[in-house]
């Protein structure tokens, strides 16, 4: 549950310039506490900021890529969690008792779902980057792709160095 977390959080640690007050966003959507809220919040916002120093947006504009962007990521998170939850009960029938057609016939379900979540990621990726590419200009494509890519590989290598340091995320 941490981890999730630290990839929202982790972005706004980036860019955040010391005595900057970013204008508040519009409410995160979906159940939170305070704190996921708040950091919901802090990331829409590095988002908006990001995608107007780099695209050269409106604010109007950025605010709908990043609340789009915002979309993408709550489903895949949720859809992540869900692989996960999976892959545990994968684990637990593997190590469990029973005859390997046993736990064949247990597994099906779960493989089969699954594999049906994996394919959901990849179309909502798809349907994502179409959704944000359209409005936009061959060069500010090329732009939002290169961001979309350098916040992912810095939440990356943020969770790499938090699991070795240790970190309780």
């Amino acid at each position: 549950m941490f981890k999730p977390m630290l990839m929202l959080a982790v972005p706004a640690a980036l860019v955040a310039g010391p005595g900057q007050e970013p204008p508040q966003p519009p409410p995160p959507q979906g159940p939170q506490g305070p704190q996921e809220g708040h950091i919901m919040a802090q990331f829409y916002q590095l988002r908006v900021t990001r995608i107007q120093e780099s695209l050269g947006l409106s604010e109007d504009r950025a605010r709908a890529l990043a609340e789009r962007w915002g979309r993408w990521d709550r489903e895949f998170i949720d859809r992540g969690r869900q692989m996960l939850q999976l892959r545990a009960q994968f684990s637990q029938i593997l190590v469990g008792a029973g005859t390997e057609e046993e736990k064949g016939a247990r597994l099906k379900p779960l493989v089969d779902q699954f594999l049906v979540l994996r394919q959901q990621q990849d179309e909502a990726k798809r349907s994502f980057e179409a959704d944000i590419l359209k409005s936009l200009t061959p060069p500010q494509q090329a732009r939002m792709i290169l961001l979309v890519e350098d916040i992912q590989t810095k939440i990356r290598e943020t969770l790499r160095e938090a699991r070795r340091g240790g970190s309780r995320y």
